[in-house]
Order: C-alpha cells, then sequence, then structure tokens
C-alpha cells in the first residue's frame, strides 16, 4: 500500500461544525422499529439531515490535513492478520465513539506496517460520518507548526493556534517519537497533551498516537497520561509491507 505524505501546513480555519448529527448521533442512518416481518426490517435508511449533505462532508475533509489521495483510505482496505487485528479493532472503535470510552489511542510497533494508513483512515472516517472536526498531522509538523506564531511576522499567536487545536474533536499524530526534544517541544508537549488529556476524562474530544517507540519508554508525563486505564494503547506486530510493495 503507498502512502502520500500529509500537508506541509495545518488548516486555517477550524469551523464549528457539530460534533454529530442531532438526529442520528452521527450514525448517518436509522433502522425503522418494524415486525421482522416487513421487508424494511433491518435495512438502514439514510438521514436526511442538512448534517450529511456532501458540502459540509468536503468541508470537513479539507480540515482533515491530508493530500487528496489519501482521502480515500478507510480501515476496511486494510489486510487484517494475526500481528494487526487488535489495531484495526481498537480503529473501528474510536471512530464509533471518537469522544467517549476510548478517549485516547496509542498505536506503536515497527516501521511500515500501516500505523499511519490506520490514523489517516479513523480521520477520514471521523470525518464522513459527522463526528469530527477531525485532523491528521507528525507531531514534529505540529510542534513547528505551533513555535512558527512566536515570530515577529507571524498572523496568529501562540494562543491562538493553541484554541485552534483545542477545537478538534479528534486530532491524530503520528511519529510521536520522532520529534527533536527542545525545551519549546517538552514545554508545548506537557501544555497540550495536559489540556487535551483533560478534554478526553471529559469525553469532549479524542487522540490517536502512533509511533515505533514502546510508550512506556516516552518521557513520563506523557507516558502516565496515554497509560491512563481508561485509554488503550496497542501494539503492532505485523511485519513491514514495504518489502513488497511494487512500482507502478
Amino acid at each position: 500500500m503507498t502512502s502520500t505524505p500529509a500537508n506541509t501546513s495545518i488548516p486555517t480555519a477550524i469551523e464549528n461544525l457539530s460534533p454529530q448529527c442531532p438526529d442520528c448521533n452521527g450514525l448517518g442512518f436509522f433502522r425503522l422499529d418494524v415486525p421482522i416481518t416487513d421487508r424494511r426490517f433491518g435495512k438502514p435508511i439514510p438521514c436526511d439531515n442538512p448534517f450529511h449533505t456532501a458540502e459540509r462532508l468536503d468541508r470537513a475533509a479539507q480540515l482533515s490535513n491530508l493530500h487528496a489521495g489519501d482521502l480515500a483510505r478507510r480501515i476496511k482496505d486494510i489486510d487484517p492478520n494475526t500481528g494487526n487485528s487488535a489495531m484495526l479493532i481498537a480503529a473501528c472503535k474510536m471512530v464509533d465513539n471518537p469522544a467517549g470510552p476510548a478517549g485516547w489511542l496509542y498505536i506503536w510497533g515497527g516501521p511500515g506496517n500501516a500505523k499511519s494508513e490506520v490514523l489517516k483512515a479513523i480521520v477520514n472516517e471521523v470525518n464522513e460520518a459527522g463526528r469530527g472536526p477531525a485532523m491528521y498531522v507528525t507531531y514534529s509538523h505540529l510542534v513547528n507548526w505551533v513555535r512558527e506564531a512566536n515570530k515577529p511576522d507571524a498572523t496568529e499567536s501562540y494562543i491562538q493556534r493553541f484554541d485552534r487545536l483545542k477545537a478538534l474533536r479528534l486530532l491524530a499524530v503520528d511519529e510521536m517519537d520522532k520529534a527533536r526534544e527542545t525545551e519549546f517541544s517538552q514545554e508545548f508537549r506537557f501544555e497540550f497533551l495536559d489540556e487535551r488529556y483533560r478534554q478526553a476524562i471529559l469525553g469532549t474530544s479524542a487522540m490517536v498516537f502512533a509511533g515505533n517507540t514502546d510508550p512506556a519508554l516516552l518521557p513520563l508525563p506523557l507516558y502516565d497520561r496515554v497509560n491512563d486505564g481508561r485509554f488503550t494503547i496497542v501494539e503492532n506486530t505485523a511485519p513491514s509491507a514495504r518489502p513488497h510493495m511494487r512500482s507502478g
């Protein structure tokens, strides 16, 4: 499976999109309460609330921070195996209820085994279901984007960018273990993740992380929050798929 890199700039506007459709609670359909003998029994009836219009879903996709080539990625497109089954199950639970008991999901394991693809698929499916806005970003890019607010020619302040990130219903952060450690990155990581942690506890937002490193080896303030018994840590033991890729 090929991968397209994420965009290099975080979207400049996060719309005030409702977290989920008030009619169908984000499912996108209804099941009619009819007798089992009725031919409509068990069949999904699409929800016609304007919440599900193509224009609105397109706006959500624009906020995802993904290139057009990644917007089609879905969890079902990843072949399941014994090494990645726990990851795929956890991903589906996050999509079904991103701000519910799942709260935070940390996926770790060797390189090339579809962790990034899962994060992108989660973002797409959450936005598609109207449970967003959801966004994908690498951690180093996230830190650099926030740090740029301190430049003299910055058009936004640190607080403004911080608040924009807080407004995301779901944030998927890739390569969590690859950012260069600096005093700024350490301070931001504590402030930002502590804020998102408190939001997750309240059920108002969710985070999905991916990295190659066992989270137990990450800085203690991060691991202490990820390891909260209400959240989920999943090791993806599937081998790298990259040696089997072919061009064209």
